[in-house]
């Protein structure tokens, strides 16, 4: 009598970055690194679905090199369909609401005319839409849902529920991906995941935020896992990253045994 095993789920990383690309050359050249690393280890990627800056340059690479089942994007049905700042270079300055997408986003992802967009008159996909349109494009699978909460959520399931090695990782960013980062940080201090966190710290980007993790260590208000596994790991080149993350799974799960045979 034969039984049947359920195949072992690729490897994921959860990407956390920027929709811009950077001041500075090196950003960008990280993210296509970083895309690199994961090919080279057929690692699949998961992010926030935009198309431009740091997020776009790694979905954009990995598609290229690993074609577009490595890539799930996850993106809320308010951000489909905005378009960004005119080409004029005054508008552009005076416009403080840059997009996260670039102009035409929803025709270049296969949407036809029934995406969503701030004073053009159409409708956003309705409730029964959000979460089952899946579309096909040179950034991979995306998968529209309701709002970025719910992003978060089915983007830490997917790395959750990934194969060996699977974890979380921030490149340079703004507000949203410091957000995004600790919230991931904070969901597996509370049991809703175990996979490791690290950042792809470059040129200093994160000194700061790394400064205040050990500050705050010093004054007892924030602790690691478990000895010898940061809450946050600190790296510098992207092939470290995906080390790390295998490295961090590994010691988790020696830990789970030791405490069984225990």
């Amino acid at each position: 009598m034969s039984t049947s095993t359920s195949p072992t789920p690729p490897t994921r990383i959860g990407l956390f970055c920027g929709s811009k690309a950077g001041a500075s050359p090196a950003h960008i050249l990280a993210a296509r690194a970083l895309a690199e690393s994961m090919h080279a280890h057929s690692i699949h990627l998961v992010y926030g679905g935009g198309t431009t800056g740091l997020m776009g340059e790694v979905a954009r690479t990995l598609v290229k090199l690993s074609g577009k089942d490595s890539v799930m994007g996850v993106i809320p049905s308010t951000l489909l369909g905005v378009e960004r700042p005119g080409e004029n270079p005054a508008e552009k300055k005076n416009n403080e609401k840059q997009s996260l997408l670039p102009r035409n986003w929803a025709r270049r992802m296969g949407l036809s005319g029934g995406a969503a967009s701030p004073g053009n008159g159409s409708q956003a996909p309705s409730q029964e839409e959000t979460g089952k349109l899946l579309l096909d494009s040179e950034f991979g699978h995306v998968t529209i849902v309701s709002d970025l909460q719910i992003r978060k959520k089915k983007m830490m399931e997917l790395v959750r529920d990934g194969g060996p090695g699977s974890g979380f990782v921030a490149l340079s960013g703004g507000i949203g991906t410091i957000d995004e980062l600790f919230e991931v940080v904070s969901w597996g201090g509370h049991g809703a995941h175990a996979r490791g966190v690290c950042v792809l710290n470059v040129e200093g980007f994160w000194d700061g935020i790394i400064d205040w993790i050990k500050k705050g260590m010093e004054e007892d208000f924030v602790r690691e896992k478990a000895v010898g596994r940061p809450i946050l790991g600190n790296l510098t080149q992207a092939e470290d990253v995906v080390e790390w993350l295998r490295w961090y799974d590994e010691m988790r799960m020696k830990e789970r045994e030791s405490k069984m045979i225990g």
